[in-house]
Parts: structure tokens; C-alpha cells; sequence
């Protein structure tokens, strides 16, 4: 379970982070921010391979490597733009190998929910970690237009809204009762649960102004700081969650 768990998080993380990344502009950023997040996702999904969890074909989990580590080269070469194709197919292949693990890994059956979640947090977390960064990227090219902070840390607080809206419409339908009323009980896995909300979803909502607000007044060290602290909680939440999801069946 905890494999599972675990490897949902990796390849979920992967796909969020290479997929956002798409839409950074090459040009601006330079070849060094593409190829180092291009070689995260790849390790990423290095990490799931290793662990296996149910769910994962070997074959489309090392087809997906092989792309993102082609591009992280390529964009090491300053062909970024032309390799997105590359990005594309390695973020939809761990995309797909992770909708599959979110299907197939839970002790009760999966269903869309499960693989919505999963994506969601994905991006989520490909969000908080490719912001936080990109702050960090000012330190080394004090040419970035503020902009682009800014637009982060609004995709950040978006991803935050539709994170916590998904797990509220989860509960509101409860399309796994059981698992839902396993998340609830003390007995089991109610404070599990709680760490979860509190640290993935009410810490991430309450920073995500506060981000939003110092990278609106160019405050971009004192964004970059806060968006360290999300980073965390996001990552602690995010891991809990795909381990409650395999746990329980329900997309937590």
C-alpha cells in the first residue's frame, strides 16, 4: 500500500510538472530552467519504475523516461522549443501511467474520481514546485519580467481553489462510501485525513494570497520564501493523499 501510495505521488508529480511546463516560455527563462524540470520529471518517474506499483506497465513508464530525458538534453542544448514535442509525449505518457495506477492500485476499485484527483494533484504539485523555482530564477537573471512570477503564483492559488473544490464535490457525491466513512473514522484513517487537509489544502489556500500579494508588489525573495513553505506542505499533502487514495478507494 505504501509502494503504491508512493508511486502514485511520483508519477502523478511527474506528469503535473512536465505538462505545466509546456506553457513556460523558452526564450525567456533559458535553456537551464527546461532542462533541469525536464530532468526532475525524469527522475520522478526513474523513482516510480523502481517501486513498481500496481497499475504501472514498465514499457509506457520507460517510454515516458526515455522522452523527458531526450528533452532535458535537448533543452540542455538550447533546442527547447523544438523538443517540446518530446515534453508532450513523456508528460502524457506519465499521465497515462498515472491515471492507470490511480484506476488499478486502490484495495477497492478505482474510478474517475480517483484518476481526477490524481491528475489534479499532479498539477498541483508541478504548479507549487515550477513557481517556487521560477522565483528562485530571478536571483540568477535579474532581466525576468515580474510578470511571470506573478502569473505563478496565480496558476499556484488556482490549482489551490480547484484542489480543495474537487475534494469537496468527492465528499458531496461519495462515489466510495466505505472509503469515505474509513477516512472519517478514528478508528482508522480520520487523522491521516486531517493532516491532509490541513497541511495540503487549508495551509497551501491561506499562502496562496499571501504569494499572489508579494509577487503583485515585486516582492519576488519574499514570494520565493513563501512559496518554499507551500512548496512543502503541498508535497506532504499530496503524498498523503495518493496513500489514502490507495488505501481507501476514495479520492482523497
Amino acid at each position: 500500500m505504501t509502494r503504491a501510495g508512493l508511486g502514485l505521488f511520483l508519477l502523478e508529480a511527474a506528469a503535473g510538472t512536465a505538462l505545466l511546463l509546456l506553457f513556460f516560455p523558452p526564450k525567456t527563462l533559458g535553456k537551464g530552467f527546461f532542462s533541469l524540470h525536464g530532468a526532475i520529471a525524469f527522475v520522478l518517474i526513474g523513482l516510480a519504475l523502481l517501486l513498481h506499483p500496481t497499475g504501472l506497465s514498465l514499457t509506457a513508464g520507460a517510454a515516458s523516461a526515455g522522452l523527458l530525458a531526450a528533452y532535458s538534453l535537448s533543452a540542455h542544448s538550447g533546442r527547447a522549443a523544438l523538443a517540446r514535442p518530446l515534453l508532450l509525449g513523456g508528460a502524457l505518457g506519465a499521465l497515462l501511467s498515472a491515471g492507470r495506477v490511480a484506476f488499478l492500485a486502490p484495495l477497492s476499485p478505482g474510478s474517475g474520481w480517483t484518476i481526477a484527483s490524481a491528475a489534479v494533484g499532479g498539477l498541483f504539485f508541478g504548479a507549487v514546485l515550477l513557481t517556487m523555482n521560477l522565483g528562485h530564477w530571478y536571483l540568477v537573471s535579474r532581466a525576468l519580467p515580474f510578470q511571470l512570477l506573478a502569473r505563478g503564483a496565480a496558476l499556484f492559488a488556482a490549482f489551490a481553489a480547484v484542489r480543495a473544490v474537487l475534494l469537496g464535490a468527492a465528499i458531496a457525491v461519495n462515489p466510495r462510501p466505505e472509503g469515505l466513512e474509513a477516512l472519517l473514522s478514528l478508528d482508522r484513517d480520520a487523522l491521516f485525513f486531517l493532516f491532509r487537509v490541513v497541511w495540503g489544502l487549508i495551509g497551501p489556500l491561506a499562502l496562496s494570497y499571501f504569494i499572489w500579494r508579494t509577487a503583485e508588489m515585486k516582492s519576488n525573495q519574499a514570494a520565493t520564501g513563501l512559496l518554499y513553505v507551500a512548496l512543502v506542505f503541498v508535497l506532504i499533502g499530496e503524498l498523503l493523499s495518493s496513500y489514502l487514495t490507495v488505501a481507501t478507494g476514495f479520492p482523497a
